[in-house]
């Protein structure tokens, strides 16, 4: 369940009505069961933290937080967020 933004930086409640609601894959850690093919895990952006940021999933490291490149505030390397 979504409790806060997935942005480690913010502590924002989860509130339906603003930001941006994310879905990706849920995949097994090595060496346990293979998650069922439907398994999905839920992340959300703030609407603040998603006016500058959004969630990709790349299957060889996880979710990991990108910044808009047009509103890239001038912070370094893309952060994990969920590991693959």
């Amino acid at each position: 369940m979504v409790s806060k933004c997935a942005n480690p930086d913010c502590s924002a409640t989860f509130d339906h009505r603003r930001g941006k609601l994310f879905r990706f894959p849920k995949r097994s850690l090595q060496g346990d069961r293979p998650a069922n093919t439907h398994s999905v895990q839920h992340f959300w952006l703030c609407g603040e933290c998603f006016e500058a940021f959004f969630l990709e999933y790349h299957e060889s490291h996880g979710v990991t937080m990108k910044p808009h490149v047009e509103k890239a505030p001038a912070s370094g390397s893309p952060k994990v967020i969920a590991a693959a």
